[in-house]
């Protein structure tokens, strides 16, 4: 099965050059499987996941305002290529990694780590757990393809420049983009005083997906609907409360941290 997309008349006049369309992404399902056993149990164990499709609209149909809008957005995009967004989308390319809750601690200004941060982390990855089956649900429903399969165009993604884009599986909505702003909701529950430089952070990542060439603006928008959900849920149990006390005591006393400026 192939998945094409029209091609506005917009993007023709900035130079996008159509394509033959690119097969579909690999389901997220079977990018995610092996890393499943390794998270874990979720606030929602045992109970129903996240129905995230009758939450999140589907994203925009070919040659609708918002698929030209998603179209101008990334043609635009290429005047950042090599740019100081683009390196800064290099730092968050695998949560939740070392590197990519550097960028989150660095925003914090506290330390993160399995040893000075271990109530907090577990509150983060319990969190990651109830996010991924409605994400994949969601990727596996819509199949959308990446914004860089419509005309080759670069990424800043290694996987790309490789020819292995399509390990990134399905576009639509961003994982990115939610998991950064499900982080900071949740963190925002745990340390209030950084709640402004947490929500900051969260829309940077999702700003990055678009600079990176990833992702269309209407993925990053459907990845926050995504995070939004799935908190509303998962803050109304009494495990992510207490948990959230013990995450709220644990950052109150770490090591602070200072970062260079970007």
């Amino acid at each position: 099965m192939r998945i094409a997309y029209a091609l506005p008349l917009l993007l023709l006049a900035t130079g996008a050059v159509a394509k033959t369309p690119a097969p579909p992404p690999e389901s997220s399902a079977k990018l995610t499987a092996a890393e499943a056993p390794k998270m874990p149990p979720g606030y929602l164990a045992g109970q129903p996941p996240v129905d995230i499709l009758k939450l999140l609209p589907p994203p925009p149909a070919p040659n609708s305002a918002g698929d030209v809008a998603d179209r101008a957005t990334y043609a635009a995009s290429a005047l950042g290529i090599d740019g100081p967004a683009w390196k800064a989308a290099q730092t968050q390319l695998s949560p939740p990694d070392a590197q990519f809750i550097g960028t989150l601690a660095c925003a914090m200004g506290v330390k993160l780590s399995r040893e000075t941060t271990p109530a907090t982390l577990g509150l983060l990855f319990r969190s990651f757990t109830d996010f991924v089956p409605p994400m994949n649900v969601a990727k596996d429903k819509y199949m959308r393809p990446r914004p860089f399969t419509t005309d080759d165009g670069p990424a800043c993604d290694p996987k790309v420049a490789k020819g292995e884009g399509a390990k990134l599986g399905p576009s639509y909505p961003s994982g990115h983009s939610g998991i950064g702003w499900l982080i900071a909701l949740v963190l925002g529950d745990a340390a209030p005083a950084k709640a402004t430089a947490l929500r900051e952070w969260g829309a940077d990542v999702g700003q990055h997906r678009i600079d990176c060439r990833v992702h269309w603006t209407s993925d990053v928008a459907g990845g926050k609907i995504l995070a939004v959900a799935v908190y509303d849920r998962i803050a109304a149990t009494p495990a992510y409360q207490a948990d959230v006390k013990k995450a709220a005591a644990e950052l109150a006393a770490a090591p602070a941290l200072t970062c260079p400026a970007s």
